[in-house]
């Protein structure tokens, strides 16, 4: 059977709403490679960084925390170094022996939830700013649309905004790239180039 995929042409191959949902390579979000390696397709790793993001722990730590083997811990620290999804820590201790445990910790920035709440404040006016600049345009963007095929062929205009929202975005996203106020997507250990973040919930009790 011949594979459906060689039969495309790259240049009217669909693009969805998320490229994170194309079984194709694509690199439109600086996430995508998370979803599309399938980085985190095992419950278990989250619950790994679940159980690290606030305190570096070792293997051993993580096993009887997590009730969970050492060889499976072993086995899916294994998966996530490889990944970049964590780092092992240094603590530095001068008692720490040679061949003693190691300690990791998430490899990528996570926003506690006192950090949120700091930066909310200016987040909204942002957010606010981004709104009103959109509701702003609509007029703009119906007579665009009405220039279009989209009408013509039944496509419910009222879902498109969030087309033209999510592109909109993506595009400024583009140019703050290029102007240096947003940072490049950096190469990863895998050949892989994403960017990716946590933050903690804000109903989360930290033990």
């Amino acid at each position: 059977m011949a594979d459906v995929r060689s039969s495309l042409d790259d240049d009217h191959r669909l693009r969805f709403a998320c490229a994170c949902a194309s079984a194709f390579p694509s690199g439109e979000d600086p996430w995508v490679a998370i979803v599309n390696q399938r980085k985190l397709n095992d419950g278990t790793k989250e619950l790994i960084l679940n159980a690290i993001y606030r305190q570096p722990r070792t293997i051993t730590q993580l096993a009887e925390l997590l009730g969970i083997s050492a060889p499976a811990v072993h086995r899916h620290i294994g998966d996530m170094l490889v990944d970049d999804l964590i780092q092992e820590v240094d603590l530095a201790a001068p008692q720490r022996s040679r061949g003693s445990e190691r300690y990791y910790r998430p490899n990528f920035p996570v926003v506690l939830a006192a950090d949120r709440d700091a930066l909310q404040p200016v987040l909204e006016d942002l957010a606010a700013d981004i709104a009103a600049v959109f509701q702003q345009r609509q007029e703009a963007l119906a007579n665009a649309l009405a220039d279009t095929s989209l009408p013509a062929r039944g496509e419910p205009v009222e879902l498109l905004h969030h087309y033209l929202y999510a592109t909109a975005t993506r595009l400024a996203r583009a140019r703050l790239e290029a102007a240096g106020s947003l940072p490049p997507w950096p190469e990863h250990a895998d050949g892989s180039r994403w960017i990716w973040w946590a933050e903690e919930a804000p109903e989360t009790e930290v033990p």
